[in-house]
């Protein structure tokens, strides 16, 4: 038998419909931190972790068939600089326009990892990269001498081979990356730097003593250059058993984890070093799959998969577990250029951490195939029911607000706000189940046509639903319990090719179908946190009149930084309406649909070169969008001079000076906040042109170029 994996004809059925790179490809490509990931950018149809111009979160990935997505926002499962061992890989696939049926929960693509097995042979590769520190720039990008390090060291390997001859193999791959680079935080060292941060060293100075004797500022460095070092592992391990004539077991499993300590900034202009917080995740998964021939023309693929995933933001070593407040003050400074300039710097606190994620899902599989005559049938089902456990604790340690560095110095700041829990840590559980049915033929009607018909159903549900607020029902007539599932994704697809005369010179594709989007559960986080019975917000300005009550209080950071559960709660008072932002959805929310069509066409010029072009049309309908619920109908008035741009909020509304307007004042009640109904509404479609070609090159080599 004679392996032509290297050979351009050996999978016409994916020219315009995928992109695909072999393990011989990806052990000669310069792959930019070992990750898979950076495999999309071969495909002309991706953009980072978009496919077809879809929203990133309608790319899915799987691993041997088992789902490898993150389940809570979007993208591949690992964190880290990879979640996979290259030498795991023996094929990498980028699908955008393939019409199977048994590939879901994708409207814009699927990125499909097969990984390696064992053969009777043993064989393994081992590999170290080590970047040393002596050969990077002593210097910084402005020319300043670098203090800390700036190496990296991968270094792996993998072994694969029998453990009974013709009945049980083995296959293991390990990778591992320990790397030091510098970050910096309002490093001054000239005149230049100063001018190109918009603050001076003596106010930046001013701020940190200040911190220092009335905020609780720790002594350790808070600005300057500094060193992060990071660790990233990832652990493969695959036996195949070949159980008898009929039935092989495959059993895998792969393990990642990543700390990236100090890696998480705030949206401060100038955030001091025990702003920045940690990050830290771990990923496993273990995938059973046992593919039986039943008969000679019959085959059944069972696949059974455990997936959990841990992704974690820690506060900084140097503030408490639970983070504390912020302190946010605008400092005026001359320059050494002569120019004034504002700058906000940020102390204490973080608004976005913690935040704690738990993912663990279950994955039920089972594909039949059966031929009959010329006709290949597929039959099948795809099944996951995902648990996740996800604490959000985003502006709910609070946040007070200077105007001035003599605002900062006297403890008076302008305003104080907070989204504040009524009854402890408002983590969140929730259960999503994922459902689908499928089934599809493949003939050929004439020797030279081959066609691929099939129809595809998809169910989402979302099996926890958020808490009855009475007060959004009553002022707003909406529900934020409502718990929607989609039943309707049915999806017919249809894909043909022509192959004239079977020489395999010209190649003619048509296909066509709709595809069922994935919507990102961290929405319905945000609907189960957010319905107004676990969150209260609270926002607070100093009054200008000297007379009037100052509801805002005065800070004590020391208290804070000792117990953080003496951070401000709600804020009683006529001036103060403790009310937030509402999340809920729309009872009939529907699962964004993408109907898709192409037309491609490749010639081959003997066997080492092929050009081709694609045309593909996608229209996607039903994508959703949040809509506030809370903001009057009609505009209070319009704009002539842009387009009659609606203003929702009255002239009064309106500061005179500033221009600065009160949101509030556009709201249909006052006695709820912003209510996001999460809904449909969005529409998109994309036309797209593809010229490609590829060459086969001397020593096994290739060369490929698209346009699109």
């Amino acid at each position: 038998m004679n392996v032509t994996e290297n050979a351009l004809k050996s999978r016409v059925d994916r020219l315009g419909a995928s992109t695909a790179i072999t393990a011989n490809n990806i052990a000669k490509l310069p792959i930019n931190n070992r990750s898979f990931n950076n495999l999309l950018a071969l495909s002309p149809l991706s953009n980072g972790g978009s496919v077809g111009g879809q929203l990133p979160s309608s790319t899915n990935y799987t691993i041997d068939g088992g789902s490898a997505r993150n389940n809570l926002t979007s993208g591949a499962l690992g964190n880290g600089p990879y979640s996979l061992s290259l030498e795991a890989i023996r094929e990498f696939e980028i699908s955008a326009n393939d019409y199977d049926v048994t590939k879901g929960r994708q409207g814009g693509g699927t990125v499909s990892i097969v990984t390696k097995s064992g053969t009777n042979t043993i064989t393994g590769t081992a590999f170290t990269y080590y970047n040393a520190n002596g050969l990077s720039s002593a210097r910084d990008m402005r020319g300043n001498v670098r203090v800390a390090d700036f190496t990296r060291f991968q270094y792996g390997f993998s072994l694969g081979g029998p453990i009974i001859k013709d009945k049980l193999h083995y296959f293991v791959a390990l990778d591992r990356q320990t790397e030091s680079s510098p970050f910096y935080i309002a490093d001054i060292r000239s005149d230049a730097d100063a001018n190109a941060l918009g603050i001076s060293q003596s106010v930046l100075d001013s701020v940190i003593t200040i911190g220092r004797q009335k905020y609780g500022l720790s002594n350790d460095r808070q600005i300057g250059e500094f060193n992060r070092e990071t660790v990233a592992n990832t652990l493969f391990a695959r036996l195949d058993w070949q159980i008898n004539a009929r039935n092989v077991l495959t059993i895998r499993n792969n393990f990642s984890n990543w700390n990236n300590p100090n890696s998480v900034n705030d949206n401060s202009q100038i955030n001091l070093f025990e702003v920045y917080s940690n990050f830290a995740s771990r990923e496993n998964s273990v995938l059973a799959s046992l593919r039986s021939t039943l008969r000679p023309t019959l085959i059944n693929e069972l696949k059974l998969q455990y997936q959990s995933a841990t992704r974690n933001y820690e506060p900084n070593s140097l503030l408490p577990s639970a983070n504390i407040p912020r302190a946010i003050v605008t400092v005026r400074s001359l320059l050494p250029n002569g120019a004034s300039s504002s700058r906000a710097v940020q102390l204490g606190g973080q608004r976005f951490t913690p935040e704690r994620n738990l993912e663990n899902q279950f994955q039920l599989a089972n594909t039949v195939y059966w031929s009959k005559g010329r006709y290949n049938f597929t039959f099948g089902t795809d099944n996951t029911l995902t648990y996740l456990d996800t604490y959000i604790s985003n502006e709910q340690n609070g946040r007070f607000i200077f105007n001035s560095l003599r605002e900062f110095d006297n403890l008076n700041p302008s305003r104080y706000a907070r989204e504040v829990p009524t009854n402890g840590v408002p983590s969140v559980q929730q259960y999503v189940l994922n459902a689908s049915l499928f089934g599809q033929v493949q003939f050929n009607p004439h020797p030279y046509v081959a066609v691929q018909a099939g129809l595809r159903w998809d169910l989402t549900s979302y099996l926890t639903k958020g808490d009855y607020n009475p007060i959004v029902d009553r002022e707003l007539g909406l529900r934020t319990d409502a718990n929607p599932t989609n039943w309707n994704n049915i999806q017919p697809r249809f894909q043909l090719t022509w192959n004239p005369g079977g020489r395999s010179r010209d190649i003619f594709r048509l296909g066509g179908g709709a595809f069922s989007a994935y919507v990102i559960n961290y929405a319905q986080v945000n609907n189960i946190q957010n319905s107004g019975t676990k969150v209260l917000a609270t926002d607070v300005t100093r009054p200008t009149s000297a007379t009037a009550v100052n509801r805002v209080p005065k800070p004590d950071f020391v208290a804070y930084r000792n117990d953080p559960n003496t951070a401000p709660g709600v804020i009683t008072g006529s001036t103060a309406v403790p009310v937030s932002t509402i999340n809920l959805n729309d009872p009939n929310f529907q699962v964004p649909t993408i109907y898709k069509a192409n037309a491609s066409y490749s010639r081959f010029f003997g066997d080492n070169i092929r050009l081709g072009v694609n045309f593909l049309y996608t229209r996607t309908v039903n994508n959703y969008v949040y809509i506030d619920q809370n903001l009057v109908d009609q505009p209070a008035f319009t704009l002539s001079n842009e387009a009659n741009r609606g203003v929702f909020v009255p002239t009064t509304a309106i500061a005179t000076n500033s221009g600065q307007t009160d949101n509030t004042r556009g709201r249909k009640t006052q006695n709820v906040g912003r209510t996001l109904m999460l809904t449909n509404g969005a529409k998109l479609q994309t036309l797209t042109f593809i010229f490609d070609g590829e060459m086969r090159l001397p020593r096994d080599g290739s060369l490929a170029f698209s346009y699109t």
